[in-house]
């Protein structure tokens, strides 16, 4: 989440007419994440989050991942639910882009990970994936295997030739051990612990943000979960707890550790170039992901 667009209390005003979810007594705004601006509404009938889609998001996309999220919500699956407009649309127009207001969930992001999160989240994981299963949606993953020399496309000019040709030579890497013929579905991809709410007895309470959401490998989504929380152990257990992985998923973890890590790589890179100066967000550090990628090349 972050602030590109600034908004007023009385723009909110007007655009709350928009809904019934009571009148608007306090906001403001989420300065965590990267691509969307994001604040905390609270009205006279409770919490809200607004989201204010910006230009990365393709618009075409938002039906994909609201009917996403109205789908594990009724498969019991702890994620905002989006609110609909008085017209009956859950997307409505705010300064000229779209946007949406979805329901607030308590608790909050874990401060230290510990082997228990990891176990949990593996298993949260593992119970989306086999809720997202039967969605009749679907939208290509445009950061995974086959979006990622694309997007190395527009930074490549702008690197040190040695960190430049060191990527080339990973991306062709792993484009030619890339497998296509593992499970699939529409998975969350993004599943940092940023994304994750714990409630106080330590359940999860809360998973959000899936607007990176799309149809990939199960194994890929769950090598994202592994680049951000570590603990592979305990989420291939918490994981397996609930579904199993295949022979070929656990074959190919590996390569799926270093294609993620290298996702996560070029957004980083791509973010701390074009990301706007005032747009008040905190830049991730991609050099982060560099050891990584080497580290799960190293093990190949």
């Amino acid at each position: 989440m972050a602030v590109y667009t600034k908004i007023t209390s009385e723009e909110i005003v007007n655009h709350l007419r928009n809904y019934s979810i009571g009148t608007l007594l306090s906001f403001k705004e989420i300065l965590n994440g990267i691509d969307n601006s994001n604040f905390i509404l609270e009205t006279s009938e409770g919490k809200f989050i607004l989201t204010i889609f910006e230009s990365r998001l393709n618009e075409n996309d938002l039906p994909f991942f609201i009917n996403l999220k109205l789908h594990l919500a009724k498969k019991g699956i702890c994620c905002p639910r989006p609110i609909p407009s008085n017209s009956g649309s859950a997307v409505v127009t705010l300064k000229g882009k779209k946007s949406v207001i979805v329901t607030f969930l308590n608790g909050k992001s874990a401060e230290r990970i510990t082997p228990f999160h990891c176990f949990e989240v593996g298993k949260l994981l593992a119970r989306l994936h086999l809720a997202a299963a039967d969605f009749p949606m679907s939208r290509v993953n445009d950061l995974g295997i086959n979006g990622f020399q694309f997007l190395f496309s527009r930074l490549k000019h702008l690197l040190e030739k040695d960190l430049a040709d060191e990527i080339q030579e990973n991306l062709e890497f792993l484009e030619s051990s890339w497998r296509h013929d593992l499970p699939t579905a529409p998975a969350h991809l993004d599943l940092f612990p940023d994304n994750v709410f714990f409630g106080e007895n330590g359940e999860i309470s809360g998973v959000i943000d899936f607007y990176f959401a799309a149809n990939d490998s199960l194994i890929y989504d769950f090598a994202v979960a592994v680049n951000a929380w570590g603990g592979l152990s305990e989420l291939i257990q918490g994981y397996e707890s609930v579904r199993k992985f295949s022979s070929a998923e656990k074959d190919f973890l590996k390569i799926a550790l270093a294609g993620s890590a290298m996702r996560f790589l070029l957004t980083r890179l791509h973010d701390q170039i074009f990301t706007p100066e005032n747009s008040f967000v905190q830049i991730k550090d991609p050099q982060e992901y560099l050891e990584k990628l080497r580290n799960f090349r190293s093990l190949l």
